[in-house]
């Protein structure tokens, strides 16, 4: 098994959010429809249902998002600048 790491950067745990909403939104898919819909190649497909985000931009997931139907929320917070 791969070993967990922590995620420290903000971008990263973006990308892991949005790709756990995806994955959440295309459960009920099997791979073909999912790839029909998105245009996504199968190895692509396999890395973000192992959530590996490194080769995947925050705007190409919110774009693979909105060809599955949905739509993300986002909440800004504002940061403790000190």
């Amino acid at each position: 098994l791969k070993e967990s790491k922590e995620v420290v950067e903000e971008k990263e745990l973006l990308k892991l959010q949005l790709v756990s909403a995806f994955l959440k939104a295309s459960a009920n898919m099997d791979s073909q429809k999912i790839i029909s819909l998105t245009g996504l190649h199968k190895s692509d497909l396999s890395r973000l249902r192992s959530m590996n985000v490194d080769r995947f931009s925050i705007d190409k997931i919110i774009d693979l998002l909105f060809k599955l139907g949905f739509s993300p929320k986002f909440e800004v917070e504002k940061s403790a600048v000190s």
